[in-house]
């Protein structure tokens, strides 16, 4: 009975051994399967973003403005204007704020012939016009009372205008020549300095030695002038006597005098174009560059027509 139990219990041991080195295997089989399982793949980052990690950021650079500074502009302006000179404007600016800058203008200005709003350019000259109308009634001697009705005193406007209301190439200033048709500044300037280089134009069809004016310029401004002088070519500034007439006399009469070079000279021209003629001797001493002594040493050589 012994014997048969223990071949039972050896029996039972063996069986159970085998049993655990099956469950042993097994589980050895499903460890090994699952460690064979390789990991899921990490996310590794491209070559290029690794790159761009490793070099500094560079700040993305926009082109910076240059300011150019604003250009600066020269400009001479004369005529009905308050303060008459060169002033100094910005590169936009335009022909109202030069006016500004120039006090305004005189009660005489004609400011509907001009475009306040043009712009200005760098060495220009903005001459403003009179109004013809005012230098019309201007040049019209008042009648003083106690004197007959036909009785004239002098005028200080250089009288321009014959009595067929024609402008007088011969005497007018350069607001004058500028109302005629297609004669603007520098054309009227031209004109002067014509006059008083040369002397009196002899008839209006003279006017076509002034550069400037061709046949058909001359063609509209013939009906409107007049060329009327003393009948010689060349204007007589000098009475009898030798004295020089500073309403008449030309840049080389003028030069002379005792004290008066070119400059002085042109300045007295450029006075009587602008205010019209000279009332008396005195009257020079408004002029830059003519003193009280100066005209004293002068005094006996001028006549006032």
């Amino acid at each position: 009975m012994n014997d048969i139990f223990s071949r039972y219990r050896k029996a039972i041991i063996t069986g159970g051994g085998v049993l655990i080195f099956l469950i042993a295997g097994l589980i050895t089989m499903i460890f090994t399967d699952s460690g064979n399982e390789s990991p899921p793949a990490k996310f590794q980052p491209s070559e290029t973003k690794s790159q761009s990690q490793n070099q500094p950021d560079i700040p993305e650079t926009v082109p910076e403005k240059t300011t150019q500074p604003s250009r600066i502009l020269y400009v001479y302006i004369t005529g009905e204007i308050r303060k008459p000179g060169v002033y100094k404007l910005s590169e936009d600016a335009r022909i109202f704020q030069l006016v500004d800058m120039a006090g305004g203008f005189t009660a005489k200005a004609d400011t509907e012939s001009l475009n306040l709003a043009e712009n200005l350019s760098d060495g220009s000259h903005v001459h403003i016009a009179a109004k013809l109308q005012q230098a019309r009634t201007a040049n019209q001697s008042p009648t003083i009372p106690g004197l007959p009705a036909n009785a004239r005193t002098k005028s200080t406007v250089t009288q321009s205008h014959s009595r067929s209301g024609k402008i007088n190439v011969n005497t007018a200033n350069q607001s004058e020549l500028e109302s005629l048709p297609g004669i603007g500044p520098a054309i009227a300037q031209r004109i002067i300095d014509y006059r008083n280089t040369h002397g009196n134009f002899a008839r209006p069809e003279d006017l076509i030695n002034v550069r400037g004016i061709g046949q058909a310029k001359l063609a509209q401004v013939l009906p409107l002038i007049t060329a009327m002088n003393t009948g010689s070519r060349v204007s007589q500034p000098s009475s009898s006597a030798g004295l020089i007439d500073i309403n008449h006399a030309n840049q080389k009469e003028l030069e002379r005098l005792p004290g008066v070079g070119p400059a002085t000279a042109k300045r007295i021209i450029d006075y009587r174009n602008n205010h019209g003629r000279f009332n008396s001797p005195e009257d020079l001493t408004n002029i830059r560059g003519i003193s009280r002594a100066k005209l004293d040493n002068m005094r006996d050589m001028i006549a006032v027509r």
